[in-house]
């Protein structure tokens, strides 16, 4: 398979497993008879995601992915309700906007996101993404085995692309990464800095020597690997960061009843045992969601602290 066609397939797949993962949330909560907002008489359940989630997406196939799994999550468990549209946040202010606003019941973001809001007091995290059994993954700093560059101090000047959003951990990494060592800060230590929301056109630039190294996630490198051997064979990592949580699911903390709080978390820890969710999951690279414990964040603060 040449890297034309791969980077096709790998762009297809992303696309569609990102959009059915996002409304698949959404709809195997539709189960929970939510309490109403006073003079409210329709039940109603509104999530909010990160952009950072939404990487790829196109919202014409989320819709139609939406109508076929809401039918059948209607009937199972005879319900009656409204879904709102999802609110979708793309930095910390419109985060906060959402949370002070209160009309959703649940939010899907990255643990660094939560973090920076947890002060307000106003979200309750209840559970985290698992990938291949761990809730964690890393970013690698790869360069061309060509290239000659062999160390962090080596792309002095050079060009990097980030396979992330504004915002999400691996930039907080690379700021990590230059102060660990002294350099300076990256707006200044390197030539330039792109952010690139899909992983093979972050890496594919580096492999054919346009563009000097490149930030990826190691769960995202693997698959572009596996689909092109020969970007494994060329590129050498110089970097790898401390394990980072991948995901973080919060509850709205104002919500009264504290059986509608259980019933939620129990349908987002109950996803894979549903078996149309655990098909979904296995598309998106997600084994599970498990119950939310603060060590999980532990090398998320770490990096938040450093930057400070």
């Amino acid at each position: 398979m040449n890297l034309i066609s791969s980077y096709k397939i790998c762009k297809s797949n992303r696309i569609r497993y990102l959009s059915i993962y996002s409304l698949l949330i959404i709809v195997l909560n539709s189960n929970l008879s939510l309490s109403q907002k006073p003079d409210d008489d329709i039940n109603y359940f509104q999530v909010g995601f990160s952009a950072n989630v939404f990487r790829g997406v196109y919202l014409k196939d989320a819709t139609a992915a939406a109508k076929v799994l809401t039918e059948f999550f209607l009937k199972k468990y005879n319900r009656v309700y409204e879904v709102k549209p999802h609110e979708v946040f793309s930095n910390i202010e419109e985060l906060k906007r959402i949370l002070k606003e209160q009309e959703f019941e649940v939010l899907v973001m990255h643990p660094s996101e939560y973090i920076q809001v947890k002060d307000l007091n106003l979200l309750e995290p209840i559970a985290v993404s698992w990938r291949n059994s761990s809730p964690y993954d890393s970013y690698y700093l790869l360069v061309h085995k060509d290239n000659n560059l062999r160390e962090l101090q080596d792309l002095e000047g050079k060009t990097v692309l980030v396979g992330s959003l504004e915002g999400n951990k691996a930039e907080l990494w690379i700021d990590y990464l230059l102060r660990q060592k002294k350099l300076n800060e990256k707006e200044k230590f390197f030539s330039d800095i792109q952010l690139i929301d899909k992983p093979l056109s972050t890496i594919l630039p580096v492999f054919f020597k346009t563009k000097d190294a490149c930030i990826v996630d190691e769960s995202s490198y693997n698959t572009v690997v596996e689909l092109n051997p020969q970007i494994g064979r060329d590129l050498v990592t110089i970097e790898i960061s401390e394990p980072l949580a991948i995901g973080l699911i919060g509850v709205r903390k104002s919500i009264s009843d504290p059986q509608i709080k259980a019933e939620i978390k129990e349908a987002f820890l109950n996803l894979h045992n549903y078996e149309e969710s655990r098909q979904y999951l296995t598309v998106f690279r997600i084994g599970k969601v498990m119950e939310f414990n603060e060590e999980y964040l532990k090398s998320t603060y770490a990096l938040l602290q450093f930057k400070k």
